[in-house]
């Protein structure tokens, strides 16, 4: 039977599922190399899914079993890196915005101890590599332009719904960010991050 009480609990738990699945954190690393401050990235494994091979900061969806975004952020770094908890020092958090896709992300400055004993975890990371903070606070990134659109699917009822279109239609659109360090091209998401932070240590 359906009642009011049933109904608000069912609606009070999805509640509680989406607000984990739509939250991450991400942590961007800072190690000293040749006596100056540089930033890791990582390169995401192709056996990966999801943007296989694309260059990122460490980092994941907040689990239940995190005390906090902070805590996601270092689990996350010392799970795809390989180090334990206490070789990562937060800095501080950068303020949470919302990602193109709706995931809330929580962003954190901090310090790596040590490149020396890293033991990457091969199913997410291909490998990872370091760039001066002072290139980037010298070379500005070059931007882009992405559209966000919907088309509708071959089944999609047109007899019924008559004032839909068949062909793409832009729903919005917005800017991306890349840089152009030697080989690695670092862009989206993970160049956004980093636009943020060179302008935040900038001011």
């Amino acid at each position: 039977m359906i009642t009011i009480e049933k109904i608000t609990k069912q609606i009070q738990k999805k509640q509680i599922i989406k607000c984990v699945d739509n939250k991450a954190a991400v942590l961007l690393p800072i190690v000293h190399v040749d006596d100056q401050l540089e930033l890791l990235f990582q390169v995401r494994s192709k056996k990966l899914k999801w943007q296989p091979g694309d260059i990122c900061f460490p980092g994941g969806r907040v689990e239940l079993t995190d005390i906090n975004p902070e805590h996601t952020a270092k689990r996350e770094t010392a799970e795809e890196l390989g180090i334990a908890l206490n070789q990562i020092t937060i800095l501080g958090q950068l303020p949470k915005f919302i990602a193109t896709l709706g995931m809330m992300i929580y962003p954190f400055v901090g310090t790596i101890n040590s490149l020396d004993d890293l033991q990457l975890n091969h199913d997410e990371v291909e490998q990872i590599f370091t760039v001066p903070i002072k290139w980037f606070i010298d070379n500005q990134p070059q931007c882009a332009t992405m559209f966000l659109g919907h088309k509708p699917a071959d089944n999609f009822p047109f007899d019924v719904i008559t004032n839909r279109s068949t062909n793409w239609q832009k729903r919005s659109e917005h800017a991306v960010y890349y840089y152009q360090y030697q080989n690695w091209v670092i862009w989206g998401l993970t160049a956004q991050l980093l636009k943020f932070f060179i302008d935040t240590i900038g001011e």
